[in-house]
């Protein structure tokens, strides 16, 4: 993948955390201050993590947000969810839950 030769280019990747900044945008504070560092995502997905979580730094870039398993899924599901409560669970019966609202499997 272009991304990982780009990193081990430099003669190694260099991994920090830090603490996500409240004011003016997405920034770290780490060992130093990345201001609006790319983030490291899937395809189609956007993200800005909350003020105080901790992030995980990839050589600049934001590899992502860490945080405690979530107890409440199995292996293999899915949760995607807000600070503002709106929650989509993928889970291994085939079920997708929306905000507590469940839709059966697709059939067929």
């Amino acid at each position: 993948m272009w991304l990982t030769r780009k990193l081990f280019e430099g003669g190694g990747v260099r991994l920090h955390s830090g603490r996500v900044e409240e004011a003016g945008g997405f920034s770290v504070q780490g060992e130093s201050l990345f201001k609006e560092p790319e983030q490291l995502l899937p395809y189609g997905l956007m993200s800005v993590a909350e003020a105080g979580k901790q992030a995980v730094m990839l050589d600049g870039y934001c590899a992502g947000v860490a945080g405690a398993p979530d107890s409440g899924l199995q292996a293999g599901e899915t949760r995607l969810y807000s600070a503002g409560g709106a929650e989509i669970c993928l889970l291994n019966d085939g079920r997708v839950v929306i905000n507590g609202q469940a839709f059966g499997p697709k059939e067929g």
